[in-house]
């Protein structure tokens, strides 16, 4: 009987930890680590990033937004959504002067852009997003 309380045990942690991982796992957004960050962010395309711990409460209400923020510009050849999960990659968590999570942060050219501040809703991100490809295309422009 023991046994099967354990098996029970491992089993429903199992399923609970790749449930809350899976939070954070979306096609459309951009896994980026320590081998890909600098490379990817000076590539010419504005990287609007969710800097994360998958334990963070705030982090986890706002994965399904990120989704879908993500999903909104999956066909965007200028703004890539993506993250980097701050448990894994703490040097680049360090370098972005991550101090709080989620920490959203926009990156052009291999430069730190701006830190969002805003509110959390899909139309406040959007509304971000568009207005920093507006400010920065005309940036290049000028």
């Amino acid at each position: 009987m023991k046994a099967i309380s354990v098996l029970i045990a491992a089993i429903f942690c199992t399923l609970f930890i790749q449930g809350r991982a899976g939070l954070f796992d979306h096609s459309n957004v951009v896994k980026l680590d320590s081998s890909t960050f600098n490379e990817k962010v000076a590539d010419g395309k504005i990287y609007f990033i969710k800097f994360f711990a998958p334990w963070c409460g705030h982090c986890k209400k706002l994965a399904p937004t990120w989704s879908q923020l993500a999903d909104s510009y999956k066909d965007s050849e200028e703004v890539v959504i993506a993250q980097v999960d701050c448990t894994k990659e703490k040097d680049v968590c360090e370098k972005a002067a991550v101090t709080g999570y989620p920490s959203l942060k926009s990156y052009y050219n291999g430069e730190s852009h701006a830190t969002f501040k805003g509110g959390r809703s899909l139309e406040a991100l959007q509304n971000y997003v568009d207005g920093a490809v507006k400010e920065l295309t005309l940036e290049t422009v000028s």
